[in-house]
Order: structure tokens, then C-alpha cells, then sequence
């Protein structure tokens, strides 16, 4: 694997968790840049594609892939479930021009989570 920036998160509401993330951004685009940490700097907690924007990039795709699966004792832990819950998975990948510029891949309890998608129809 190449050099990447690894950011863990854990998403909550109400007090409960309810979503892991894990993000990977390469290095070769953003070391050195304003942008490099993602909770860090004047960028701190701007999503993926305002971030790239900042150092020129333009995202301009995105493709998610969703399963389900046990959940690892790691991750029921971490999201309060009990070991071996379903869990759904999200790998997401934001593209600029074909290149990946941020893989993440998500973790929601299925038992609790609905996942839905929606977007624009037709030439922008």
C-alpha cells in the first residue's frame, strides 16, 4: 500500500455511536499541503471534496460499494453492538480524473441503520 494518511472515526448521535469510518488519502497529492491532516489546519473537518479543492484538485466521481457482513469484536465494541452483529458495509472511493483521492470504508449496524443514495439525473 502506498503512503496514506489513515484518519479513524466514530460518528455518533444522541450520545450513541452509530458509524465507523476508516479514511485513506495518498500521500503523494497532499503531503506538504494545507490539507495533509484532515483535522488539523484551516481545513480542519471540511469534507473530501472542499480539501482537494484547496490544493487544486477537482473530485469529480464516486463510487460506493455496500455488503454486510459479522461484525469484528473490535468494531461491535466500538460501536456498542453485540459481537458477531450484522453490520453494513461502505467502501467508498472519491475520484479526480480516474485517480483515487480518498478511499473510506464505513461500518454501520445493520439493525439500526438504513442506507439510501440519490443524486442528480441527466448531463450537468
Amino acid at each position: 500500500m502506498p503512503d496514506v494518511m489513515h484518519t479513524h472515526y466514530v460518528f455518533a448521535a444522541d450520545d450513541q455511536p452509530w458509524m465507523l469510518s476508516d479514511s485513506y488519502e495518498p500521500l503523494n497529492l497532499t503531503k506538504g499541503t494545507v490539507i495533509a491532516f484532515p483535522e488539523d489546519g484551516p481545513f480542519a473537518g471540511h469534507g473530501v471534496t472542499h480539501r482537494m479543492a484547496e490544493i487544486g484538485i477537482a473530485v469529480d466521481d464516486w463510487v460506493e460499494d455496500v455488503g454486510a457482513r459479522p461484525a469484528s469484536p473490535h468494531e461491535a465494541k466500538e460501536l456498542g453492538i453485540a459481537a458477531g452483529s450484522i453490520v453494513l458495509t461502505v467502501e467508498r472511493t472519491y475520484l479526480a480524473e480516474g485517480r483515487p483521492v480518498e478511499i473510506a470504508d464505513m461500518v454501520v449496524p445493520a439493525e439500526t441503520s438504513r442506507l439510501g443514495y440519490s443524486g442528480p439525473v441527466g448531463e450537468s
